[in-house]
């Protein structure tokens, strides 16, 4: 059937793909094989389970690379995956750009990394706000060399709880681009894991009234000098009365 032959095309170009997307030589090219790799993730993702950890593996460099339509790029492609993938590559995406946004090595790659948060959010919001369990099979050989294998039951807490300080902390930078796309992490948070969220709405309000009457385009600074200016000239009326 058609969707047989598609889910097998699928299966056979997703290996080049990583592989175009990663050497990152020519940018036209990984351009384009992040879009192809983005809409076969959304259509045929469930069938491409076996690749997900490669493909996340290929994916996650691009976050930093220095062409903002590559990230933006990856970001859907991302946002795509988090829809079908197991529970062990979410939280390998998870823990990664939550050990990025800890260390804060630059605002332009922590501004990609809200933005990837949010973004999958969108996509798998419940994923984010719900204890994850999964399971990793490991091999242990005994003295006789055999392989025993046992099951290794983990649990990963709620993202959302180490996520939201962090958006807030970056609230309070002095950036107006980052403030925005916290803003837009907030509201896919209260969107797709509202019950969740609820004891963060609070905070989430206060930032916002902060922000509503908050003029980009003004400068502050101004208005400090101005008002000191005029505490000083009052300051000389008096000395002179």
């Amino acid at each position: 059937t058609g969707s047989a032959l598609a889910a097998n095309v699928c299966k056979k170009i997703t290996g080049r793909l990583t592989s175009a997307i990663a050497k990152q030589e020519d940018v036209s090219v990984q351009l384009e094989a992040l879009d192809i790799m983005a809409d076969m993730l959304s259509r045929q993702g469930g069938l491409l389970v076996n690749f997900h950890p490669s493909i996340l593996t290929c994916l996650l460099p691009q976050l930093t690379s220095p062409r903002l339509a590559v990230r933006k790029r990856t970001i859907i492609a991302l946002g795509h995956l988090v829809m079908s993938c197991g529970n062990i590559v979410f939280v390998d995406l998870i823990e990664h750009l939550l050990t990025e946004l800890s260390k804060n090595d630059s605002m332009s790659t922590t501004r990609t990394y809200i933005q990837c948060i949010a973004a999958i959010s969108r996509q798998a919001g419940h994923r984010i706000g719900k204890k994850i369990f999964y399971i990793v099979i490991c091999n242990s050989k005994s003295f006789l060399g055999e392989s025993n294998y046992f099951a290794n039951f983990l649990l990963s807490g709620e993202y959302l709880e180490k996520i939201i300080p962090l958006v807030v902390k970056f609230c309070n930078v002095d950036d107006d681009e980052l403030r925005e796309y916290c803003i837009q992490a907030f509201e896919s948070f209260v969107r797709r894991c509202p019950k969740e969220v609820y004891p963060h709405v609070s905070t989430i309000i206060n930032i916002c009234l902060k922000y509503l009457t908050y003029d980009p385009n003004y400068n502050y600074d101004d208005e400090d000098e101005d008002e000191n200016a005029m505490d000083a000239d009052g300051g000389d009326d008096d000395d002179q009365g």
